[in-house]
């Protein structure tokens, strides 16, 4: 479905000039030989803080955006050297909710896009109808958008980007700005399309939960590059860490003193109401009655699983939070 084979993407950006300096231009590298396939059907989220390179990518499988180097395709079809070719092949939301007329309605909003596509009136309103009832807003078809919920709004772009039947959705942070219940709704209904309709979906995010709700696979993007591909489940596995051992432990206890057995690594030790916390990380292989044995003392013993970011920490070096890279909308 889709194939990416080494595109690069570099923006020069200017400082804004001061009383003392006229600016000075600077190159930033939004990708970095990125390659990668996505198989129809799949579910695959594309993980990374703002400014990862996240939006690029997908601007440019979009065709909204040129590589300065390398090749993409979808379906087989060159997305430089056949840009309206791959439009009919994807739908594409974006954040923005301009994207809508908000003085029309949901079911004209569709109807008037849907000729945007050249299907036929007939075949715009029966998509408009079907689209509506898969999205659940049937019920609003007739209400115009600006009195719409920010979730409504959501359900309805990626109704009108189903519009012309593509195979491959893709969606860049589908569920920005939404409060938890929004967020299960969007996410639900993704699925579904997946799932039912066999449609190939390809998400950014940056929202830990999202990624490991929504998508089959994640690509680990970070500063431009691809640092990892897998499963939420094969990622972590990835990092090398199993998860963390919390020991609370009466008394003094400096790493000395600690002695652990093969498959457990002492990460650090806290003061904790005059005692002490053992943070132990765990390796695929660990003992714990022989660590409790160690430790007949223990006051309080407690696992913590490895999350994706505790994974984003180990694969890039850097807290998910703490990258510190520049706002590709802002380019």
């Amino acid at each position: 479905m889709i194939e990416c084979e080494a595109l690069t993407k570099t923006y020069t950006v200017r400082e804004k000039p001061s009383f003392f300096s006229r600016g000075v231009e600077r190159k930033i590298a939004a990708l970095r030989e990125v390659s990668f396939s996505i198989s129809a059907g799949e579910m695959v989220g594309l993980l990374g803080p703002n400014g990862a390179g996240k939006t690029t990518l997908l601007k440019i499988l979009s065709t909204l955006l040129v590589p300065d180097s390398g090749r993409a395709a979808i379906e087989g079809v060159d997305v430089l050297r056949f840009p309206r070719m791959v439009r009919q092949k994807i739908g594409l939301v974006l954040p923005s909710e301009r994207s809508l007329y908000w003085k029309l309605t949901a079911q004209e909003n569709l109807q008037l896009f849907g000729g945007l596509y050249n299907l036929p009136s007939r075949k715009a309103r029966e998509r408009s109808e079907f689209l509506l009832k898969t999205v659940g807003l049937s019920e609003f078809s007739h209400v115009p958008v600006e009195k719409f919920s920010t979730g409504m709004r959501k359900r309805l772009m990626i109704a009108r980007a189903l519009l012309h039947e593509p195979r491959l959705l893709i969606l860049d942070e589908p569920s920005s700005g939404l409060d938890v219940q929004g967020k299960r709704e969007i996410w639900s209904l993704l699925k579904d399309l997946a799932t039912q309709q066999g449609v190939t979906l390809l998400l950014a995010t940056h929202d830990m939960e999202e990624a490991e709700t929504v998508p089959e696979r994640l690509l680990i993007i970070h500063q431009g590059k691809i640092r990892a591909y897998g499963s939420p489940s094969e990622i972590k596995a990835l990092s090398g860490n199993h998860g963390w051992l919390f020991i609370d432990l009466p008394g003094t206890y400096s790493e000395n003193r600690v002695k652990l057995p093969k498959g457990l690594f002492l990460d650090s030790i806290q003061s904790v109401d005059g005692g002490s916390r053992l943070c132990i990380r765990i390796s695929s292989s660990y003992d714990l009655p022989q660590l409790l044995r160690i430790f007949p003392d223990a006051t309080r013993v407690e696992r913590r699983e490895v999350s994706l970011a505790d994974a984003f920490l180990t694969i890039t070096g850097e807290r998910f939070e703490d990258t510190d890279t520049v706002e590709e909308e802002e380019i």
